[in-house]
């Protein structure tokens, strides 16, 4: 049940449909292991969100714990103090603060040192008065959104000095809870999100050339976040299909995009199209709706959709159409397998130049810290231009941008990114941008924040359409290729099941994510990564638990050996004791004796 095998569970399926394609059950069982792989990818990624969340609260209790040891730790010097200037035992009041300390020790690394009257001062390593004349006061408001950013924890807050502790923290429980919130537990939701979107991307790659039989009638896109006036940016060609009832091809669309034409065949006819979306899209709309066997086609928010009156299927052409490597139907999700609300890649084929038709009011707001996780300051970018080139500008502007901070670059795929410079860490704590009429923001389309790019693991999932109606899951390839009057689409075409069987061998290419690189590999060799990196982790962390506990332990013995009590001198010391009483008792004895004797002479 695990999640590699869960995976391994998706492609026998393919594999056993092949033999049984027309088999209900056998379609029924393909879906239900594509449904559980991302289920169970949706679980663990929200565990890894909620160990976050819960980190996070721990956090924020142990600040309160500490807030309110250090409060005591003062309390205790001053009762120390005025217990020695006034002649007093003070042993009980420092006993009880040398182990407040401990405790706090547990909590964060601290130095004590010495101060007069039996007073002590609290300090970080780095230098952070903790307890000096008083305590400082410390506060931490702990985020119960999954991939909120966390907030720092407050020292002092209320005074005009205030400043963050994070930074001052190198060890101790809190660190290592800030260590596993802010760094480890992303870390592995950002590479099983990675996971999650190379398999979905890799299944959709293979069902957009296949169909179900019957053939759809309506193949409806996914949420691009493109908007009808950006630039087509396809090359190669791409088919469109239309068969009838029987299943027969009755129609056939070459879509040539590098030299703008539809080519049509039954009837025949070459339509030209310009090089933006909508412009196409009114194009192909036209050609299709020109035929006895009539159909359309539209694009509207950011969805492209093609509609037949008795089915419909597209594949690639030759050669393949391509925008950053994804054919035409790959590219607009017409016939995915798996879904995601927002966009589940991020090479949207944009260029610099192109505008970027944001909906005014709309601002990004970025939180930047430095090298020692001290919060720099939030800083809110609101976009004055009206391309992509100029989104940059405005978001590098030194004084109304974070230019300082953060370099950012629109790569030839049309991915938008940023590269923290040396000394600083920004993220994205807020994006009410918003495409016009899409409702994706900048950072959902290019993955700039945490929810965009985590938040595949937990929102992928099997089409629902496909999930409803098993005859939409295509198993079969039907040949676009064939002549008029063909029968292409049948029940017993297994080749669609075949190549998706085959997809976990392709190569495909992986973002650096959590703890690994960059890198192209097929998707086993990418699960048996994660695996091998989880278990490195996993035996570090507890090597490294060992040497603590190990260091803890010797600590604790020298510790002793300093202020422990010798059995065997502190019994020598109560015999001398015992005997220096005993010749006091005497020579109280004699002189009484002495004295009674003086008082009968005289």
């Amino acid at each position: 049940s695990s999640l590699f095998n869960t995976l391994d569970a998706v492609f026998t399926s393919f594999q056993k449909a092949v033999s049984d394609v027309s088999s209900p059950i056998a379609r029924s069982d393909v879906i239900a292991s594509v449904d559980a792989l991302f289920s169970q990818i949706s679980s663990v990624a929200t565990e890894i969100e909620s160990l976050t969340r819960e980190a996070d609260q721990r956090v924020a209790s142990g600040v309160a714990t500490l807030e309110g040891l250090l409060q005591r730790i003062a309390g205790l010097n001053a009762e120390v103090t005025l217990a020695r200037r006034g002649g007093a035992d003070s042993t009980g009041a420092e006993n009880v603060r040398d182990q407040l300390i401990d405790e706090v020790a547990t909590l964060i690394d601290i130095r004590v040192t010495a101060k007069d009257a039996g007073a002590v001062q609290l300090r970080t390593p780095s230098g952070a008065l903790l307890v000096g004349e008083r305590a400082a006061r410390l506060t931490h408001t702990p985020q119960g959104i999954f991939f909120a950013a966390a907030d720092q924890i407050e020292i002092d807050a209320s005074l005009a000095s205030g400043s963050t502790l994070d930074r001052y923290i190198s060890g101790g429980a809190l660190h290592g809870l800030i260590q596993a919130r802010d760094f480890d537990l992303p870390a592995y939701g950002d590479a099983l999100a990675e996971l999650a979107g190379a398999v979905a991307d890799e299944l959709n790659a293979v069902h957009n050339e296949n169909s179900g039989f019957p053939p759809a009638t309506t193949l409806t896109g996914r949420q691009t976040g493109l908007l009808s006036t950006d630039g087509l940016n396809f090359s190669g060609e791409a088919v469109v299909a239309l068969v009838d009832a029987s299943g027969a091809l009755s129609r056939r669309l070459t879509i040539d995009f590098t030299a703008g034409t539809i080519v049509s065949e039954n009837p025949a006819s070459t339509t030209s199209f310009t090089a933006t979306v909508g412009g196409f899209a009114a194009t192909l709309d036209a050609v299709l709706r020109a035929a006895p066997a009539a159909g359309s086609a539209s694009f509207a928010n950011g969805v492209f959709a093609i509609n037949s009156n008795n089915g419909v299927f597209v594949q690639q052409g030759t050669p393949e159409s391509s925008r950053q490597d994804r054919g035409f139907a790959h590219f607009f999700g017409l016939n995915d397998l798996v879904r995601r609300p927002n966009p589940a890649f991020f090479e949207t084929g944009v260029s610099l130049g192109e505008a970027h038709g944001l909906a005014s009011g709309g601002a990004i707001t970025f939180r930047i810290t430095d090298a020692n996780g001290a919060r720099v300051g939030d800083r809110t970018v609101t976009p004055t231009g009206t391309t992509w080139a100029s989104l940059i500008s405005d978001l590098e502007s030194v004084s109304s941008g974070v230019g300082q901070f953060v370099d950012f670059s629109l790569d030839a795929d049309g991915k938008l990114s940023f590269q923290n410079n040396p000394g600083y860490r920004a993220e994205i704590i807020a994006d009410t941008t918003e495409r016009a009429g899409t409702g994706v923001s900048v950072s959902a389309i290019f993955g700039l924040d945490r929810s965009a790019r985590a938040g595949r693991a937990l929102e992928l999932a099997v089409d629902p359409r496909i999930a409803a109606d098993a005859t939409r899951l295509g198993l079969g390839r039907p040949d676009a290729a064939a002549a008029i009057g063909a029968t292409v689409v049948n029940a017993f075409d297994s080749r669609g099941a075949s190549s998706l069987a085959q997809a976990r061998e392709t190569t495909r290419s992986f973002a650096g994510a959590g703890g690994l690189s960059a890198q192209s590999s097929t998707l086993t060799a990418y699960v048996n990564r994660i695996a091998s990196e989880a278990g490195r982790a996993a035996n570090a962390a507890e090597q490294k638990r060992l040497g603590a506990q190990e260091i803890l332990d010797a600590a604790k013995q020298r510790r002793t050996q300093t202020e422990g009590v010798s059995l065997d001198d502190e019994l020598v010391a109560m015999s001398n004791y015992q005997q220096a009483y005993a010749a006091a008792s005497r020579v109280l004895q004699a002189a009484n004796e002495m004295f009674d004797i003086l008082l009968q002479i005289s």
